[in-house]
């Protein structure tokens, strides 16, 4: 049996109290670049969907949104989902399956929503709860500066 010593072992230190370690975009680039790694038309088509985009040199537009409840104004870009630029942000927003079918994310927007955001994804909300301004945080995308409260619809 082999004897390792403590020179000998890969440091695994755990993130200091000062880190709260990766950000949700690093871990999703990290999984694109590891489908793309792993090679195969199924990876490379996978990762497309998940948005590994060959021309670098686009730049997403950057949106602010207002969290009224919460007092705080988060900047999300055009290609990230609102859920994730506010949870990195520290934006405490309820959520639990984050593609868009259970509801528990949902925020208010003070008019139509479907003018701010583009829902990619929605499973959730009617139509007419978009127009009433029910925002599905977890799949959309800011098309404009707005103010949003976190509620859910069957809250009253």
């Amino acid at each position: 049996m082999a004897d390792y010593s403590n020179d000998e072992r890969n440091d695994l230190t755990a993130p200091s109290d000062d880190s709260l370690g990766p950000s949700r975009d690093t871990l999703l680039t990290e999984r694109r670049r590891l489908l793309v790694a792993l090679g195969g038309s199924g990876a490379v088509v996978l990762a497309g969907c998940l948005g590994m985009n060959d021309d670098e040199d686009e730049v997403a537009d950057t949106y602010e949104i207002v969290f009224l409840d919460q007092d705080q104004t988060v900047s999300v870009d055009s290609d990230q989902d609102i859920l994730a630029a506010a949870l990195d942000a520290g934006v405490d927003i309820p959520y639990s399956c984050e593609v868009g079918r259970c509801g528990q994310c949902t925020a208010k927007y003070d008019g139509d929503a479907g003018t701010v955001v583009t829902h990619d994804g929605n499973e959730y909300l009617e139509e007419n709860q978009i127009e009433a301004g029910w925002v599905l945080t977890c799949v959309a995308y800011p098309e404009d500066d707005f103010e949003l409260e976190v509620a859910h619809p069957d809250d009253g």
